[in-house]
């Protein structure tokens, strides 16, 4: 059993956006790679959904939350990343999902005293498990699964 274990402590990674952060599991984020332009998807696709992004021989879905979230995006800046997250649900189709980052993320050490609900929160997006304080910085929680489920539907 590592230390981590036996603490009860996870290690998390906040991914910054233009307006706040998500929150992830250390281990559902595969590598975080610069922006670079996605492809055009064909057909009818939200507007959350940026296009069809390459990475190592995979088309993936490129996502951006803050448009998910009804916010605005802001300009992708030269400091633009890309977290190339596990899709959870072991789809062949679907092994990968990319989220837009402002700026490189942040790895953080998650103990239950150093993560508490948001005192104030309003109603949450359907892509949204939580919104939390880790370590004084507020943090939503993307619920990958629904995010996976809604792409499944879209052909890209």
């Amino acid at each position: 059993m590592s230390v981590a274990q036996a603490s009860g402590e996870v290690r998390g990674v906040l991914l910054p956006l233009q307006e706040g952060q998500l929150l992830l599991p250390n281990a559902a984020v595969c590598e975080v790679v610069s922006y670079r332009a996605p492809s055009a998807i064909e057909n009818d696709k939200p507007n959350w959904l940026l296009g069809k992004f390459s990475w190592r021989n995979n088309d993936i879905p490129l996502v951006s939350f803050e448009t998910l979230l009804g916010r605005d995006p802001g300009a992708i800046g030269h400091r633009a990343r890309v977290a190339i997250c596990n899709t959870l649900n072991g789809d062949e189709t679907l092994p990968y999902i990319g989220i837009l980052l402002r700026s490189a993320p942040h790895l953080v050490r998650i103990t239950e005293e150093a993560i508490a609900p948001f005192p104030h929160s309003d109603p949450l997006n359907e892509m949204i498990s939580s919104h939390v304080v880790v370590n004084g910085v507020e943090a939503l929680i993307p619920d990958l699964d629904a995010l996976e489920l809604v792409l499944t539907d879209i052909q890209f």
